[in-house]
Parts: structure tokens; C-alpha cells; sequence
């Protein structure tokens, strides 16, 4: 009799050892599955910059005459690093730059007048990009057996966007010409510890830099492919004062406890 009862205590005891094993030894300490809290981490980071299109850029010349371009930004890599500190629960800021080089861009010169127009390819600008913002880490996923637990976090963070025009092939004239823009980058990242170290995770993620376009500082440039294109003075407007430059990026960080 006393030993089937020892039996059955054994038997009810299973699920609440098992449960145990699950559990972290110190009550302060997260699952082993997740991603823990550090109060600074260093993430450099490789990536894409995809394409995008700017709008419109409308030229008026001398006789009346008007045409657009458009134009189509290429995409390129990108190489980056952020610092982020953590402030209070899920609150942190963050710091960082990127470099992202040139590549071509498709200029579409349209005639209004004679309905017509000309794709003309030449060389893109170099981009660098900055912020300092703040990062909101989201409620984590409740813990279990998997051992991928990737934590998300949001970035919102003024940013700087410096376009660089090292060299116009075609357009001598409008080369070194470079412009500084303001900008609001906001990100969506997913990261998640490598193994069972707490040092390092890896991060995936999707950023975008909504650009405030200084056109005044632009306007130097497009007037020398305007008028190189038309073969006249020329008066520039711009349809458009903001773009959205997206990135994609993939990076291992190092976290201090």
C-alpha cells in the first residue's frame, strides 16, 4: 500500500520536475531561450539599399518650352553600426552611421512638347546616413522548448542622409555636387541570441529613411544637366519633397550586461 503511494507521487511529481528543468535557477534571470536585456550592444551590420524613384523634376526654359525627369535611384550595398544603450524596461536609445556606394541611375527625359522621350544612364550618388533615437523593445514571446526565440524592436530615430555626387558620367558640370537632408528613420528588427551565449545575437531587419529633400542645394546640380539636355537656361521645380529609402540588413551584436 505505502509503496503504490510512493508510486503515484512519483508519477504526479513528472510534470512539475519537467517544468522545472525549463525554468532559469535564478528567479531574475530570463529563459535560456531568450534574448536577455544588456545595457549597451554593438551591432555592425551589411545590407541592401533598394531602389527607388525620387518624382519629377520640371524644367522651364527661356521660350517656354517644358520637360520632366524622372528619375529612377539604383540600389546598392550598404555597411552600417549601431551603438544602442538601454534606458529604463524597454526603452533604449541608439546611435549610428552607414555607407552605402554608388551606382547608376536612369534618367527618363520627357519632352512635352513633342510628346516624346530618352532614357539616359548615369552615374548615382554615394549615400551616408546617420541617426540618434530612441529603440522600443516589444513584450517577448512566452517561453517553451524552442530554442529560437528572436525578440522584436522598433526604432524611431532623426536621421541625417548626405547624398554625394563624386562624378556625373556625361554631366562634367554637375559633378562633386552633394546635399545634406533631414530624415526620420524607423525600423522593425527581429533579433535572437546565437546558442546559449548571452553575449551575442544575431539581428535581421528592415529600415526606412524618410528623406526631407534640401532642394535648394539640389537645384545646383539639375540645372547643369537641364541645361546640358536642352542646350538653354533653364528654371527647375521639383514635384516632389520627400522619398522613402529603404534598407535591408543583417548583423551580429555584441552585448554588455
Amino acid at each position: 500500500m505505502n509503496r503504490s503511494a510512493l508510486a503515484l507521487l512519483g508519477l504526479l511529481a513528472l510534470p512539475l520536475a519537467a517544468s522545472a528543468q525549463d525554468r532559469p535557477l535564478l528567479a531574475n534571470e530570463p529563459p535560456p531561450e531568450r534574448l536577455p536585456e544588456s545595457r549597451i550592444s554593438v551591432m555592425p551590420y551589411i545590407g541592401a539599399r533598394v531602389p527607388y524613384t525620387t518624382g519629377d523634376v520640371v524644367l522651364f526654359t527661356q521660350g517656354g518650352d517644358q520637360f520632366r525627369i524622372a528619375t529612377q535611384r539604383g540600389g546598392g550595398p550598404m555597411l552600417g553600426v549601431d551603438v544602442m544603450a538601454r534606458v529604463r524596461g524597454p526603452i533604449n536609445v541608439v546611435g549610428g552611421v552607414a555607407y552605402s556606394g554608388k551606382r547608376e541611375d536612369v534618367l527618363r527625359f520627357q519632352d512635352l512638347q513633342a510628346d516624346s522621350s530618352v532614357d539616359v544612364t548615369t552615374d548615382g550618388p554615394r549615400y551616408w546616413m546617420a541617426k540618434a533615437g530612441v529603440v522600443f523593445r516589444l513584450a517577448d514571446p512566452e517561453p517553451d522548448n524552442r530554442h529560437f526565440h528572436p525578440s522584436a524592436f522598433i526604432t524611431v530615430a532623426p536621421a541625417l542622409v548626405w547624398v554625394d555626387y563624386d562624378d556625373v558620367s556625361g554631366f562634367p558640370d554637375a559633378a562633386n555636387k552633394s546635399t545634406t537632408n533631414f530624415a526620420l528613420n524607423l525600423g522593425a528588427d527581429a533579433s535572437a541570441r546565437i546558442g546559449r551565449t548571452s553575449r551575442w545575437a544575431f539581428t535581421i531587419g528592415l529600415q526606412d529613411f524618410l528623406t526631407f529633400w534640401n532642394t535648394d542645394s539640389m537645384t545646383a546640380r539639375d540645372v547643369t544637366i537641364g541645361e546640358a539636355l536642352t542646350g538653354e537656361p533653364v528654371v527647375i521645380d521639383y514635384d516632389y519633397n520627400t522619398s522613402n529609402i529603404f534598407t535591408l540588413r543583417f548583423g551580429v551584436s555584441y552585448r554588455i550586461r
